[in-house]
């Protein structure tokens, strides 16, 4: 691990740090090569101009002082990589932080733990290959993080796809096999402890056969926002649940899929009350999620 400490008299007197760490020496003897010397550098501008590679900006509504890049790596076969970087995160963002993450380490480190954890730990997620930050005190300066490219396609994007050309696996049995593979990823990734509060279904991705021969398997990405509940941890659940809910109607999940899905991830019988509960809640808050996304559609 790479660690660098400022002389004192930064922000109201805080020490200043700066850290960065590779996730291994496979990858830092990789990053190295295309110009990556130290995770620290991640925190420079103008990295497309100056390492090695492709990179294409990625944009979109709100990201308010974050980046996200796509960088195509030199090399047969080629590696993808997705840069996100943090500068002077608001003060909203901040205490965000320190309430539901950490206050020792910036937002990027702690995707950068989480998904070696859950890796660890058997649920398939976006790998971090590289972090760096710079703190003072508490209070996140700057930060990135380098994450290999998750394997497939967002679901919100292939299943309708799929679906539009008739693919085997959008009918029958193996629609209902996706449906319970889903859950159980859904559920192995709750039982770490762990509440995503994005769980959309542009944030997991697949890797589906048309015809269904093969079993479905998913990948977990975007941990920036990911906490560990220690109270009230069903609000943070249902939350997630009502999430994929919607995003789920949205690509045209049936009522039936959804509660096959609902009963798989509970683990329960069909009949069985705790169903029941979940059942309404996930719906009222799903029903919430649309009413908002609406309202938001309406503005000019």
């Amino acid at each position: 691990m790479a660690r660098r400490v400022w002389g004192r008299g930064g922000l109201r007197g805080a020490e200043r740090v700066m850290r960065g760490e590779f996730s291994s020496d496979a990858w830092r003897a990789r990053l190295n090569a295309a110009g990556l010397r130290s995770p620290l550098d991640l925190l420079k501008p103008a990295l497309d101009t100056r390492l090695g590679g492709r990179w294409q900006p990625l944009t979109k509504p709100g990201l308010r002082g974050r980046e996200r890049w796509r960088w195509e790596l030199d090399g047969a076969p080629t590696d993808v990589l997705f840069l996100k970087r943090y500068t002077r995160p608001p003060l909203n963002q901040q205490w965000d932080r320190f309430r539901r993450q950490t206050w020792r380490h910036s937002r990027a480190w702690w995707e950068y733990r989480q998904s070696h954890e859950l890796a660890r730990r058997g649920v398939p997620v976006a790998r971090a290959v590289a972090v760096a930050e710079r703190m003072a005190g508490p209070l996140e300066l700057d930060a990135a993080v380098l994450l290999e490219a998750a394997p497939g396609t967002a679901l919100d994007r292939i299943w309708p796809s799929l679906c539009a050309a008739g693919a085997p696996v959008t009918r029958g049995r193996h629609r209902h096999t996706v449906v319970r593979g889903l859950a159980l990823f859904v559920s192995a990734f709750h039982q770490t402890g762990l509440c995503h509060r994005d769980l959309y279904l542009c944030h997991i991705f697949a890797e589906l056969d048309p015809v269904g021969a093969v079993a479905p398997c998913f990948t977990l990405i975007d941990l920036a926002r990911a906490h560990r509940p220690r109270w009230r941890r069903l609000r943070w659940i249902i939350k997630d649940l009502a999430q994929l809910d919607f995003s789920a109607r949205q690509v045209g999940a049936t009522r039936t899929d959804r509660l096959r899905f609902l009963i798989t991830y509970l683990g329960l019988e069909p009949s069985s009350p705790r169903v029941r509960f979940y059942a309404r809640r996930i719906v009222r808050k799903s029903a919430r999620i649309l009413r908002r996304e609406l309202r938001r559609s309406r503005r000019p």
